[in-house]
């Protein structure tokens, strides 16, 4: 069987406010809102491919821990995004101020990347292909 992911979760303090972040910087579209956990609300979006990007709220009761966006860090430490052009992406980011948590840099073959901190402390890469 070839395995393909489905959809990558993040829990957020205020999932509508994050979802609709996703949306101002990655053209998210929410398909969906629901609860699937009693109490909680999830909210599915499409970001332009076949994984989802789903947001959900916290059950009562669960700890209100997070850890900071960093490089690095035990567990899922981040996940990323092609783009098209890094050095404008940065700045749309950067005039937003987002946090940049690894500024522009080329890898092997050319391939650029960056770093930033989205809401709730998940870190994203920013993937611009040569």
């Amino acid at each position: 069987m070839e395995y393909v992911i489905n959809h990558v979760h993040i829990r957020a303090a205020d999932p509508r406010a994050t979802a609709a972040w996703y949306e101002k910087f990655f053209n998210a579209k929410i398909i969906a809102e629901r609860e699937v956990m009693p109490g909680t609300i999830t909210i599915t979006t499409e970001v332009g491919g076949p994984v989802r990007l789903n947001i959900s709220s916290q059950p009562e009761g669960s700890s209100k821990e997070t850890s900071p966006a960093e490089l690095n860090r035990l567990g899922l430490e981040h996940f990323g995004f092609n783009v098209d052009d890094l050095k404008a992406e940065l700045d749309k980011f950067q005039k937003a101020g987002v946090r940049v948590v690894l500024p522009s840099t080329e890898v092997t073959g050319g391939t650029k990347l960056a770093y930033i901190e989205g809401p709730d402390d998940v870190l994203i890469e920013l993937v611009q292909r040569p």
